[in-house]
């Protein structure tokens, strides 16, 4: 069945409920998604699959029901069963303490500029050519493994408060490979992302991985000590930290429930560096940009920090309902973090001459937070870890574990560099989310904690 067709089958049963004085609300998520992993420098698995859920969300003064049916859309009964479940869960559901506000589509919207098609039906031999020729060029003395996912995502939302609609269609990418050295057991990656396939470089992954082999290859592992650093984040980390940053420190309901780690701040206050500025910008072309969220709500850009200062929070409906607040668009499972970015090179070595000893580390892994209250997270170093000493590389370094918070790392800030680029922080394993932050390429932060290193690789 065609998208109209779709639409209008879920706009007739939505007039149905609203003749009938139900309030609901319907979301309609497809997803076409293909993955594909390399082992062993060879494909381990080649999986596809369509997928149409559909979310009908039943409103009744407190209380609410909520239920998602799977499967093609096939006609008005489809829609209409799943409406009379969500109505049996909403009228046997416990009350909430305040009124659940019903979602509303203030004016209708249709976007699809960052979908591209040649993305969403690429052909996995297309994947599989470009493993081989980076395990070739690169060398296949070495173990590769790795992960491709690819695909498209459709939202239609409608609610029966009028007649607008909102739809999305839009296509991401998130390519990684990590070579791994057989004996000495350090590991590289390389990371890609975008939402047009070509956007995509095998030569650009190649040249990375040379690049950084010449170093791992002629010079022996670092081991540093537990101290303050001199740290020099490539884009992935600066991802991972500032979502993580975001999610505990500029979410409303972490604030009023005093969660988060600023919780004790106020509006305008200084909270980071004055070099820092972080905004959710839904057309920002780094990021997979959704301009409404799941109530049918609007997207503008919204600045949570500007020059360090504290400017706004992110306000759910749940939450602005429960808390007498506005809600701001943020009803949705991504944002579309952007940092700012500054004057500097984003070449490490060129940024970092002045600065003595610094810590080159490009991405984290084994992210966590031991105290999301107090904006501490934890990660390790793993791929791509270098020491540079007054501009020149030393070598590489042992994985190495930084656990400090989001105030200290962004508050003490050396530089920023001026290119900005995608980071892609999407999750595999769930309904197709695709998130990716507008970052610099490098922050160099001083005095970071270094908690631990291993002994080897």
């Amino acid at each position: 069945m065609n998208r109209n067709e779709v639409e209008k089958i879920i706009c007739g049963v939505r007039d149905l409920a609203a003749k009938k004085g139900i309030n609901a609300s319907f979301v309609m998520h497809k997803e076409i998604s293909h993955l594909m992993r390399i082992g062993n420098n060879s494909v381990s698995l080649n999986t596809s699959e369509s997928l149409v859920r559909l979310d009908i969300e039943v409103f009744k003064g407190k209380k609410s029901g909520k239920h998602t049916q799977m499967g093609e859309i096939s006609g008005s009964e489809y829609v209409e069963k799943a409406l009379e479940i969500a109505v049996i869960k909403a009228d046997n559901s416990a009350e909430n303490a305040f009124e659940m506000p019903i979602p509303e589509v203030h004016k209708s919207i249709r976007h699809s500029e960052q979908y591209d098609e040649a993305l969403e039906s690429v052909d996995p031999q297309f994947k599989a050519d470009a493993y081989k020729e980076i395990i070739e060029k690169v060398g296949n003395k070495y173990n590769f493994s790795g992960a491709w996912s690819s695909g498209s995502v459709e939202l239609f939302i409608t609610t029966t408060k009028n007649q607008n609609t909102a739809w999305h269609l839009g296509t991401d990418m998130q390519f990684n490979l990590v070579l791994k050295h057989p004996q000495k057991k350090w590991e590289l990656k390389e990371t890609q992302t975008g939402w047009q396939l070509k956007e995509f470089s095998t030569i650009r992954a190649i040249e990375n991985l040379n690049r950084l082999l010449s170093v791992y290859e002629n010079n022996e592992g670092i081991k540093l000590e537990p101290g303050n650093y001199k740290v020099a984040f490539g884009a992935d980390a600066i991802a991972d930290i500032m979502a993580m940053a975001a999610e505990t420190g500029f979410n409303g309901r972490a604030y009023e429930e005093k969660q988060g780690w600023t919780t004790n701040a106020k509006l305008g206050d200084q909270i980071l560096s004055e070099k820092i500025t972080v905004a959710d910008l839904p057309n920002n072309n780094n990021t997979f940009g959704y301009v409404f969220d799941l109530t049918g709500h609007e997207r503008k850009p919204f600045v949570f920090v500007e020059n360090g200062k504290l400017i706004n929070f992110a306000y759910d409906a749940v939450t602005a309902a429960k808390f007498n607040k506005t809600a701001t668009g943020h009803t949705t499972e991504t944002l579309s973090l952007a940092v700012a970015g500054g004057k500097d090179s984003d070449c490490a070595i060129d940024a970092s001459k002045e600065y003595g000893r610094v810590i080159y580390v490009p991405a984290l892994h084994y992210m966590g937070l031991p105290n999301p209250g107090k904006g501490v997270f934890t990660g390790s170093s793993r791929f791509n870890g270098l020491l540079i000493e007054n501009g020149k590389i030393i070598g590489p370094v042992f994985s190495a574990r930084i656990t400090d918070t989001f105030k200290n790392v962004f508050s003490n800030i050396l530089r920023i560099s001026e290119n900005v680029q995608s980071a892609n922080i999407s999750h595999t394993y769930d309904r197709r989310a695709p998130i990716a932050l507008s970052v610099p390429t490098l922050i160099i932060a001083d005095n970071v904690k270094i908690t631990d290193s291993a002994d080897s690789f």
